[in-house]
C-alpha cells in the first residue's frame, strides 16, 4: 500500500517503521530538503497548508499516486486533516476536527476530562481563578513544553505569563512523568495502551523511555480515548504517585519516542494499514511487554550523490 506521511521532517523512524510492515513509504514536507526524504521510497515537496488550494493539491495528489493511508504527524496540521479526512480517497487514521480541538486546547482538555470523570491537573485561564502556592505556566495551545516554567510563585507566574500568548496555570504535579502510547480502531475502541516512563527528556521529547506495567495508567488512558471520537495513535501524558493518576494532554498523533510503543505492541503502522485495507482489528489491551527500554541518538548516513 502506498503511504503518506506529511510534515516528514527528521521522523526517520515513523518511516522506517512503516516500511518495515511492508508500506511503500511517501513522505511530505514543504521544505524539499529535509532530512527525511533520504529515507522514504518517494519524496513529495506537499504544498504549505496556508495555501487557498492545498486541499485540492493534496487530493489530487493522492488520486494521482493511489494513496491508501495518510499519516499526519504535526500538530499544526492535524485540524486541516481532520476536515479532509473523508474526502481524501484514502485512510486517515485521526479524530473528528472537534476531537483534535479538544486535544490541541489545554483548557478545554481539561474542561473535557473533568466532565467525564477522568482524573487531570486544575487547569485556569487566569492566575486569579487558581489558587495554588506554587505554579506551572504555560502556552494553552501548542506543544507542553513550549514556553514552560515550574514552580513559580504567583507573581512570578503574572509575569510569566505577560510574555505568552495565551496562557494557562496549573499546580505542580508530583509523581513520575509517564506517557502512553495508545491506537484507537475505526470502531472507536482502544486496541492497546502502553504506559512508558520518561526517564530522559529534551525539549520535551524522551529520549531514554521503557515500557512499564501500570494499570491505573493505562485504564485512564483507555477511558480518555474512548470518550473522544479519536482514531489512530495518541500519545496520552500523565503522572503517577502516591495520589493516584493524574492526566495532564493528548497528542492525538505519533511521538517521537513512540517507535517504543510499536516494539513493545502498540503495533500502529501495521494496524492503520490493515483498517486501510478494510480489515478489522480487535481490541487487546494489556498484551503489551514490558521492561523494553528506548535510547534514542543522533546518527549519520553517508549517500553517493
Amino acid at each position: 500500500m502506498n503511504v503518506l506521511i506529511t510534515s516528514l521532517s527528521r521522523k526517520v523512524p515513523l518511516v522506517a517503521a512503516f516500511r518495515a510492515s511492508g508500506a511503500f513509504v511517501w513522505g511530505a514536507d514543504v521544505d524539499p530538503g529535509c532530512v527525511g526524504r533520504y529515507f522514504t521510497d518517494r519524496f513529495w515537496e506537499m504544498p504549505p497548508l496556508s495555501a487557498p488550494d492545498a486541499a485540492e493539491q493534496i487530493r489530487g495528489f493522492c488520486a494521482q499516486e493511489q494513496i491508501g493511508l495518510i499519516v499526519p504527524t504535526r500538530d499544526g496540521e492535524l485540524p486541516f486533516f481532520a476536515g479532509l479526512r473523508d474526502e481524501l480517497g484514502a485512510y486517515v487514521p485521526i479524530g473528528t476536527p472537534d476531537a483534535v480541538a479538544t486535544c490541541l486546547d489545554k483548557l478545554r482538555f481539561h474542561d473535557h476530562c473533568r466532565r467525564c470523570g477522568i482524573p487531570t491537573v486544575d487547569t485556569a485561564a487566569s492566575v486569579a481563578d487558581a489558587d495554588h502556592d506554587r505554579f506551572v505556566v504555560k502556552e494553552r495551545y501548542g506543544a507542553g513544553a513550549r514556553a514552560l516554567a515550574i514552580g513559580l510563585d504567583r507573581r512570578a507566574a503574572s509575569a510569566h505569563a505577560a510574555a505568552l500568548e495565551a496562557p494557562i496555570f496549573q499546580p505542580v504535579v508530583t509523581g513520575v512523568e509517564h506517557s502512553i502510547d495508545v491506537y484507537v480502531n475505526r470502531a472507536g475502541r482502544v486496541v492497546e495502551a502502553a504506559p512508558r516512563v520518561r526517564l530522559r527528556v529534551h525539549e520535551g521529547e524522551s529520549t531514554v523511555t521503557e515500557s512499564v506495567e501500570h494499570p491505573e495508567l493505562a485504564a485512564a488512558a483507555v477511558q480518555l480515548a474512548e470518550s473522544l471520537p479519536l482514531r489512530g495513535h495518541l500519545v496520552i501524558q500523565g503522572f503517577a504517585g502516591d495520589e493516584g493518576v493524574t492526566l495532564i494532554e493528548c497528542n492525538p498523533r505519533v511521538g517521537g519516542a513512540s517507535t517504543l510503543g510499536f516494539h513493545a505492541g502498540v503495533a500502529s503502522p501495521q494496524w492503520a494499514l490493515r483498517e486501510a485495507r478494510g480489515e478489522t482489528v480487535a481490541p487487546q489491551v494489556g498484551h503489551y511487554r514490558r521492561g523494553l527500554r528506548l535510547v534514542r541518538y543522533p546518527a549519520d548516513r553517508v549517500i553517493e550523490t
